[in-house]
């Protein structure tokens, strides 16, 4: 009798640690303003002085990846990479909803309570929450490395609900709320190969991060503190930040609808809402190692390896 043995997958790193660039496609963004409600204190741009956050299309497709410089610290000509430190703050990038106001999104397609879905989250709102910078100084879009980030933010607050048709409401009331932690980080920390489209100053930003991702919850405020503008975009990896939310804290299975409300009177301003990309998708392929398709390598899959050492793939003749 011959035996045939084939043994079982070597360990690799997971699927998120090694993902690569991300493609833009525009579904995986709200594609609709359903609704829009100005709330009464909406600003203006702080660079032109004129157009007004009022404009809710803003908030369709993806979170900025660069902005521009505010005209006191930079030159507003100058292309600047969103950080941590440093938040979109342009009219045409987001939407204000004022103070009393609301916003509803619609995607197209159901958004589900995947159990694939990296740390349990199901969409993404990114705003323009931003990190102090420690001792107080501004962000003069140079080396990452030099610059220090504090656990304070400039923030606001704001209520997210959902819904599945657009009429019945589930609301997060509790939070996560919007225009809070984590702050968009709109490119990867990859002084190796810098994105020469930013200019030759550009010594440490790579690619664009991906926001179907979102960020580790072990990535708090708090652990960022003292950290550098670097080693914070480190901690982010390919994530794009941004606040996550479970649709199953709701007890929901899938939604379509978003809606983004003010909710002390400190109007939130809203980037996008992206649905996060699942392991096991065609975008983060299920990681080498990982025998039970639970979307990560852990002892569990060491366990199975273990028992199944060296037996036989199919019954053996």
């Amino acid at each position: 009798m011959k035996k045939k043995i084939v043994f079982m997958a070597m360990f690799l790193p997971a699927c998120l640690g090694q993902a690569k660039a991300y493609q833009y496609d525009p579904n995986d963004f709200a594609v609709e303003v359903v609704s829009y409600t100005a709330g009464t204190g909406i600003t203006k741009d702080p660079v032109d002085d004129i157009h007004y956050f009022n404009d809710p299309n803003t908030a369709l497709g993806r979170p900025t990846v660069d902005t521009t410089g505010d005209g006191y610290d930079i030159d507003p000509d100058e292309i600047v990479p969103v950080a941590a430190v440093y938040q979109p703050l342009r009219a045409y990038e987001m939407v204000s909803v004022g103070t009393g106001g609301a916003l509803v999104l619609k995607f197209n397609h159901p958004v589900a309570n995947d159990i694939n879905n990296p740390y349990g989250k199901d969409f993404i709102v990114f705003s323009n929450a931003a990190h102090k910078i420690l001792c107080c100084a501004n962000w003069q879009n140079g080396n990452p490395n030099s610059t220090t980030v504090n656990s304070d933010m400039i923030k606001d607050v704001g209520i997210v609900s959902v819904s599945q048709d657009g009429q019945n409401w589930h609301s997060f009331s509790e939070g996560p709320f919007v225009d809070d932690f984590a702050a968009t980080l709109g490119r990867v920390y990859n002084p190796a190969n810098p994105d020469p489209n930013l200019g030759g100053w550009n010594l440490w930003w790579g690619e664009a991060t991906d926001p179907t991702i979102p960020l580790d919850p072990n990535v708090t405020a708090a652990s960022l503190a003292g950290k550098t503008v670097a080693q914070a975009a480190e901690l982010y990896g390919q994530s794009a930040g941004g606040t996550a939310f479970d649709i199953g804290q709701l007890g929901l299975d899938w939604i379509r609808y978003v809606k983004i409300e003010d909710n002390d009177g400190y109007p939130p301003e809203v980037d996008a809402v992206a649905d996060v990309s699942g392991c096991g998708d065609y975008k983060h392929p299920f990681p080498g190692g990982d025998l039970n398709y639970d979307c990560r390598v852990d002892l569990v899959d060491l366990a199975l390896l273990a028992a199944n050492w060296l037996k036989c793939s199919w019954e053996c003749e």
